[in-house]
C-alpha cells in the first residue's frame, strides 16, 4: 500500500524580531488604578514599642513601625515587566505603513492581537526572477513607521527599605495594573527589519506577513511615598521608558509530500444510509461512485443471483437467508421498483 500524500501546512519561512527607539513618559501609580501588594521580608523588631498605624496588615501585628506620611521609603532595585503592549488604535495601521522594498503591503488586518499584512499583489512586483527560478524565496527590507500612539499593562516590583517611627524594615512592593486599566505612551514608533524572505507565490497562495508588538521596560527616578488619597496605599511616580519591539514570521501554505496513512472516520451524514427512504415515501437514490479503494467482497452481492427485481428481497440476494442476509448488511440502499434495501 502506498502511503505517500500531500497536505498544505504553515511553512516558517521568517521568524525574527526588530527594536525601535524608546519612549519616556510620566507614570503616576496609586491604588486608583494598580493593585498592591507590600510584603516586609525580614524579622520585626520588636523592641522599638511602636505599632502598626495604619491597621491592615501592612506589618507584623505588635511592635512593628508605622507606615504613615512621615514614612521614608529607600528604594534600592525597580523591575518593569511590561505584560501587554499594542497600538491604542490597531486599525490606524494600514498598509502605507508597512512596506516591503519601499512599497506597501496589499493590506493588513488585525486579529486576536496579531497583524496580517497581505502580499499577493505585492509579490508580482519584488519577486527576484533568479530565486523563483532556483525556488529559493526573496529578501526583502521591511519597514514598519509611525506606529502609534501605544497602551500597556504593567507589573511594577520595588525593593528597598522604608524608615519610620524610629525603626527600618525591609520590603518589596509589587503594582499591577488593574483589569480594564491600560497605562497610556505616547508617540510613535519605527521598525526595520532587512532581510525578511518572502517565498513566491505558488497556486495562487502568497506568503502572509505576520507581526505582533511587545516592550521592555524600565522605571527612572522612581519616588515612593504614601498616597495622600487613601490609608494604608501607597503611590509611586517615575518615569516610564519602554522600549517597543516587534515579532515578524513570514508563513506560506505549502505543500507537502509526507509518509502517512490516513484515519479511517465515519461520514458526517452515514446515518442517512442506514435507512430505506426518507420516512416521507420517497427513495433515497444511491449509486457507486467511490473513488478508490472497492468494497470488501465479503459484504458485495451475489451477480449470478441478481436480485433487485424483487419486490421484498430485504436481505442481499438470498430471500430469508440468515447466510445471505448476513453477507447482504451494506450500508447502502437500492431502488428495485420498491422500497427495497439490502442491509
Amino acid at each position: 500500500m502506498n502511503n505517500e500524500s500531500m497536505v498544505y501546512l504553515t511553512k516558517v519561512f521568517s521568524d525574527l524580531q526588530a527594536k525601535s527607539c524608546p519612549l519616556m513618559t510620566e507614570i503616576t501609580a496609586n491604588a486608583a488604578n494598580f493593585n498592591q501588594q507590600l510584603t516586609f521580608f525580614d524579622d520585626c523588631d520588636c523592641n522599638n514599642g511602636c505599632g502598626c498605624g495604619c491597621g491592615c496588615g501592612c506589618g507584623c501585628n505588635t511592635n512593628n513601625i508605622e507606615i504613615d506620611e512621615d514614612a521614608n521609603f529607600a528604594i534600592e532595585t525597580t523591575e518593569v515587566i511590561v505584560s501587554d503592549f499594542d497600538l491604542v488604535c490597531p486599525q490606524e495601521l494600514d498598509a502605507c505603513n508597512v512596506t516591503v522594498d519601499g512599497m506597501p503591503v496589499d493590506e493588513v488586518d488585525f486579529f486576536n492581537e496579531r497583524y496580517m499584512a497581505g502580499t499577493n499583489d505585492l509579490m508580482t512586483r519584488i519577486s527576484d526572477c533568479t530565486c523563483m527560478e532556483r525556488g529559493l524565496p526573496t529578501k526583502g527590507y521591511l519597514l514598519i513607521c509611525n506606529a502609534g500612539p501605544w497602551k500597556a499593562k504593567l507589573t511594577i516590583a520595588v525593593t528597598g527599605t522604608v524608615f519610620g517611627c524610629g525603626g527600618s524594615r525591609r520590603f518589596k512592593l509589587c503594582m499591577t495594573t488593574k483589569n480594564e486599566v491600560y497605562v497610556n505612551i505616547p508617540g510613535t514608533s519605527t521598525f526595520a527589519a532587512s532581510s525578511i524572505c518572502l517565498p513566491c507565490t505558488t497556486g495562487g497562495i502568497a506568503p502572509v506577513i505576520n507581526f505582533s508588538f511587545g516592550a521592555e521596560g524600565s522605571l527612572l527616578n522612581p519616588c515612593l511615598t504614601t498616597d495622600p488619597c487613601g490609608q494604608c496605599n501607597l503611590m509611586l511616580t517615575g518615569c516610564l521608558v519602554v522600549e517597543p519591539e516587534v515579532d515578524v514570521q513570514v508563513t506560506r501554505q505549502t505543500l507537502f509530500r509526507t509518509s502517512a496513512e490516513t484515519v479511517n472516520v465515519p461520514c458526517d451524514d452515514i446515518a442517512k444510509c442506514r435507512t430505506c427512504g426518507d420516512g416521507n415515501g420517497n427513495t433515497i437514490a444511491v449509486t457507486n461512485k467511490c473513488c478508490g479503494a472497492e468494497r470488501d467482497q465479503d459484504n458485495d452481492c451475489d451477480h449470478d443471483h441478481d436480485c433487485r427485481h424483487e419486490e421484498s428481497s430485504c436481505g442481499c440476494c438470498g430471500g430469508s437467508s440468515s447466510s445471505n442476509q448476513n453477507r447482504g448488511r451494506g450500508i447502502s440502499c437500492q431502488f428495485n421498483g420498491y422500497n427495497g434495501c439490502n442491509f
